[in-house]
């Protein structure tokens, strides 16, 4: 190989090295199914004050599904869970109804990321799908919508005692 080859190269490279770093910004790009969520139920329990939810829900396919479950009180409807935490403590939910009991409800998804933010996913469930059934003190409310689904509002909320940021996800 000729000298006069190698310079060229040597050039190209000194100047790319000498180049100031250029920081792109990059939209991270998650998979449409960000929040799968499995075996949904959320039920009031007849004769009784309380209802209760369970769900199960993961991110990707090779991480195990975490489990999700609370009661509340709250006589013959489901009512409003606060958030509570799942069985991996990076994970928790709120299910909260939006107006009056047969406009539906919210089921908020948060997942930590640690000292980087936390990563946040709302469901909207419709009123139509709380159905109530039974007499007297046995009347109870029921979801009746999918077991399964996938929560696709997902935001990454940056904190860290800053100022909270919101950056919407790439949803394709």
């Amino acid at each position: 190989m000729k000298l006069s080859s190698v310079v060229p190269f040597l050039a190209t490279v000194t100047a790319a090295a000498a180049a100031p770093f250029i920081n792109p910004v990059i939209r991270p790009m998650l998979p449409v199914d960000v929040f799968n969520i499995t075996d949904f139920y959320a039920g009031s329990i007849p004769h009784s004050v309380w209802s209760t939810t369970k769900f199960s829900i993961s991110v990707t396919t090779i991480q195990p599904p975490t489990l999700c479950t609370a009661e509340t009180q709250s006589y013959q409807h489901v009512g409003d869970f606060v958030q509570t935490n799942c069985t991996e403590p990076t994970v928790s939910f709120s299910l909260t109804r939006t107006g009056r009991a047969d406009q539906g409800a919210e089921l908020d998804i948060f997942w930590s990321l640690g000292d980087t933010g936390l990563m946040k996913g709302t469901y909207f469930i419709p009123g139509s799908q709380f159905v109530t059934s039974g007499l007297g003190t046995s009347v109870h409310e029921d979801y009746t919508g999918p077991r399964d689904f996938s929560v696709q509002n997902v935001t990454l909320v940056k904190g860290g005692g800053r100022e909270n940021v919101d950056i919407m996800f790439n949803v394709l």
